[in-house]
């Protein structure tokens, strides 16, 4: 739901209704914006909650503190009880009024209070200061930047390049991470002095300048204590997730499920079901014969089944990506900045959004209980560095891989899955292109600071500090938003995270089998076809593209004289990688990607700025 922009030491409404206009996309529905003695905030809507009066941004009746917000806050309806008690009273339906009131009744410490995705900006008038927080675990993105003295923010980074005088520079060390990562860390972006509020923090701006940045919440992965078994742990996560779906389904507008045949949104659509007392809507994707596999065919079948069996209103839509090559360069817009991960939500959102204005997803599934070739290599590296061969889960035949990957330290293992390693970077540039930066270092900084103890634990909260923002929910977020879809995930509800973080890992893989808990409390409701079998997901063909048509795009893209533009990378080692992966080496194909992906992104952003699109129907008024 919708994206904001506003500025905290300046009354700059003309321009704050500019940046908003470049969001268009993340609210298609109103524009509106405050201006007063020091502040501006702005909002643009995407009406899911109290269609005609939730407008934003809303004050409390003095009005003494404004808030805006970009997402949703779902346990509104308990907040906003709580507060008519302490004899607040509120003038809407909606969960953004809440905002500034419970900033009023707990100060600083309001965030504590909300369950949600959010990125909520509040500005108290009294005390001539602003706050801007994210939630627990970044569903929802926030940028900021400070210029001439004030401090700007908004949803993209595309709206901060509106702001008059700001001049673009390119972040070394956001590229250097980028080619090892496919994404950007937070709290680095792209560009010189544009900076993205981690998760679970909040900052507060006073007196001209940045006060504090801080944490108001941190996941606890310390392991659960007594004799533990898995059908009790199952059972009490089943309970918590059908709480957690249950209030995704908050909503004035019908909510609809990503069905992929999987586990994760299966099961989110079966609770669902089983709850609701309309049909649910579900949607599934079939792909063209030349994008299709075997295992992409079984996914289609299982959702079939899970749609069958809870009777749900099931649509079906076919992936085209025959214009992707024209459409890539319109998705990295949607970043702002280099990104070569997951890309296929573009096309899915596209088609949902004729139907519908919000999805639940099975998103955070994986990261929190075990799925990625990192997390099944956790505890078999642990036993392989410690000279135990007995049991090594999935790759008890490749001891020769072990060998290579084994470490001593889990962030050293872990820095050899880099797209690009430090090895591989050095080789790439150009002689002191980039500065003294370390991605290994960066790990290494990460894992020094984890709660959990046993190996895979580890490598879970490593990657929910990391990747799950950064990477995994900023495609789910940019890439819907595109479309003017807002996802949702039951998956990250606090409740469910809180436990589920908490969960030792031998109950999350063992042997071979991975998401072990998950699928003993999934068993109550789904067909073991859609538990005990490899998942694709939602994906595209992107390395077979790359060693067909799409190999001929990169090598025009990354011709010498495009790399010359910037300078950073030499067009025989850029030449080398080509040629190789085209003579065969499909393990390079992410290295090709990630180069495409920059060298798009830096045309757009650099050598020829794109004009971004702006929207209409502005409205503002002062205070």
């Amino acid at each position: 739901m919708c994206g904001i922009a506003g500025v905290f030491g300046a009354r700059a409404a003309e321009v704050v209704d500019k940046m908003l206009r470049v969001l268009a996309h993340r609210g298609p529905d109103d524009q509106h914006c405050v201006a007063g003695a020091g502040f501006t905030l702005g909002a643009r809507r995407l009406s899911i909650i109290d269609l005609e009066g939730g407008r934003q941004p809303l004050a409390t009746p003095d009005p003494a503190v404004w808030a805006c917000q970009n997402g949703e806050i779902y346990n509104f309806p308990e907040l906003r009880q709580t507060l008519l008690e302490q004899g607040h009273r509120f003038s809407t339906r909606g969960d953004t009024e809440v905002l500034p009131h419970l900033y009023q009744a707990y100060g600083d410490g309001f965030a504590e209070h909300i369950h949600g995705m959010f990125a909520v900006a509040i500005w108290d008038a009294r005390r001539n200061r602003g706050l801007l927080v994210r939630d627990r675990c970044g569903k929802k993105p926030l940028y900021y930047t400070i210029h001439e003295g004030a401090l700007w923010f908004a949803s993209e980074i595309k709206a901060l390049l509106q702001i008059p005088g700001f001049q673009r520079r390119l972040n070394g060390e956001a590229v250097h991470h980028f080619l090892s990562l496919k994404n950007v860390p937070s709290p680095l972006s792209a560009f010189e002095g544009i900076h993205q509020l981690a998760p679970a923090h909040q900052l507060l701006w006073e007196d001209g300048q940045i006060r504090q940045i801080r944490p108001y919440w941190k996941l606890d992965w310390t392991p659960l204590e007594g004799e533990l078994h898995e059908q009790d742990l199952a059972d009490e996560l089943l309970q918590r997730l059908q709480r957690g779906v249950q209030r995704r389904l908050l909503a004035d507008v019908p909510v609809g499920f990503f069905l992929s045949g999987g586990l994760d949104s299966s099961l989110a659509t079966a609770l669902a079901a089983t709850s609701s007392n309309t049909k649910v809507k579900t949607f599934t994707l079939r792909y063209r014969a030349d994008s299709s596999t075997p295992g992409k065919e079984l996914d289609l079948a299982c959702a079939r089944q899970i749609a069958r069996q809870y009777d749900t209103e099931h649509y079906e839509e076919e992936l085209d990506f025959s214009r992707f090559q024209d459409e890539l360069p319109a998705i990295l817009t949607h970043f702002d900045e280099p990104f070569s991960g997951v890309m296929s939500t573009y096309f899915l959102s596209r088609l949902i959004v004729k139907h519908l204005k919000v999805a639940i997803s099975g998103d955070g599934a994986d990261e929190l209980f075990g799925s990625y070739l990192s997390h099944r290599l956790a505890r078999p590296l642990y036993e392989f560095a410690r000279g135990k061969t007995d049991d090594l889960g999935h790759f008890q035949d490749q001891p020769e891989f072990l060998a290579r990957l084994a470490s001593p330290h889990d962030w050293e293992w872990r820095s050899k899955l880099f797209v690009f390693t430090e090895e591989d970077k050095q080789a790439l540039y150009q002689p002191e292109a980039l500065g003294p930066y370390s991605s290994r270092d960066w790990m290494r900084g990460i894992f020094a600071g984890l709660t959990a103890q046993d190996p895979l634990n580890r490598i879970l909260e490593a990657e929910f500090l990391t990747q799950l923002p950064d990477q995994v929910l900023a495609f789910a977020d940019r890439l819907s938003m595109a479309h003017s879809l807002e996802i949702r995930t039951g998956f990250l509800d606090t409740e469910v995270m809180e436990f589920a973080a908490r969960i030792p890992g031998r109950f999350k893989i063992h042997g071979q089998e991975i998401k072990s808990v998950l699928k003993t409390a999934a068993r109550r409701y789904l067909p073991g076809e859609a538990i005990d079998r490899p998942k694709e997901g939602f994906v595209m063909p992107v390395n077979q593209w790359l060693a067909g048509w799409l190999l001929d795009y990169a090598r025009q893209t990354l011709a010498p004289s495009a790399l010359a533009q910037h300078g950073l990378f030499r067009p025989q080692e850029v030449g080398r990688i080509l040629a190789d992966f085209a003579a065969g080496n499909s393990a390079l194909a992410n290295k090709v990607l990630s180069l495409l992906c920059f060298q798009l992104w830096f045309d757009m952003y650099f050598t020829h700025p794109v004009a971004l699109p702006l929207g209409v129907g502005l409205q503002h008024h002062q205070v």
